[in-house]
């Protein structure tokens, strides 16, 4: 199979790519910001499974600029499967190049932009598979149309859970919008993940996300099983549409079921892009 999954390097989408690539028929694309990381990442996921099949392309998913041209450079590749892995969580408001706030732009306009761009341009085969990376940690929050970028009181938490809420929005949506081409789109919470997540804010908050990763996350091994199991597993070949946990479908938030906030955000989300400079 050919795989392409973003935010490839480390963490989460790492171990994916390892498992993954434990089977030499597999060939993976990692999407990364650093290219001293994914170069790194290369060597060490190349050694460790002696699967030679490994690539890495470089762009920062939270600029749309980059976006685009990583979608035109993969234009002549088919992939079987995509998974959208990339995000952060960020503590302090911060914009992107494009003067987007970051964890919006990051965590749900690149799965959006990007999957939507390789649609466009067919990289995707028919009968693929499309993974979203969600989180239970959605629960408990809606999405306010009118403060989208949490302009005002921004709380960098909320945001996070916000953009998670985004991304099965997203699934929902565009699970209607494939199924003409049998291509199946599900999201996942894959638990709370002991991984470098969070440590790109520093101070007081730094050091609590670390106490917990320290005390309550789970093994990424254990992080990547639903991954995996979406990629991998026959039994869901015709599953589409759908929120998993420990492999198996869950029930996401009330809010998150609203088939109208889907149509809305995928709407603002064209729109946004339009703004920017893309269209798709």
């Amino acid at each position: 199979m050919n795989i392409l999954i973003t935010g490839g390097t480390s963490g989460l989408g790492y171990r994916t790519a390892y498992i993954l690539g434990q089977a030499s028929k597999n060939k993976i694309v990692l999407i990364g910001s650093n290219n001293k990381k994914g170069q790194q990442a290369l060597d060490s996921l190349i050694h460790e499974t002696k699967n030679k099949n490994f690539r890495f392309k470089e762009a920062d998913l939270s600029s749309i600029n980059e976006i685009k041209l990583l979608a035109k450079d993969l234009i002549k590749e088919k992939f079987d499967i995509l998974i959208n892995n990339a995000g952060a969580l960020f503590y302090s408001r911060i914009e992107s190049i494009d003067q987007i706030e970051k964890t919006f732009a990051l965590n749900h306009l690149s799965y959006f932009a990007l999957t939507n761009l390789l649609l466009k341009y067919k990289v995707i085969k028919n009968g693929g598979r499309i993974i979203n990376v969600a989180s239970g940690a959605h629960r408990g929050v809606d999405i306010d149309f009118n403060n989208l970028e949490m302009s005002n009181n921004y709380n960098g938490w909320i945001c996070y859970k916000k953009s998670k809420l985004c991304n099965i929005l997203f699934t929902k949506k565009l699970s209607e919008l494939t199924s003409k081409n049998n291509i199946t789109v599900n999201c996942l919470h894959p638990g709370f993940v002991k991984t470098e997540f969070g440590k790109n804010n520093k101070g007081f908050v730094g050091l609590i996300i670390k106490f917990l990763m320290n005390f309550f996350a789970i093994t990424v091994e254990e992080g990547a099983k639903t991954i995996i199991h979406l990629a991998n597993n026959k039994e869901v070949k015709n599953i589409t549409g759908k929120y998993f946990y420990k492999s198996k479908i869950n029930k996401p938030s009330v809010y998150a079921d609203n088939k109208s906030s889907a149509e809305k955000l995928w709407d603002m989300s064209v729109t946004i892009l339009k703004n920017k400079g893309l269209t798709l």
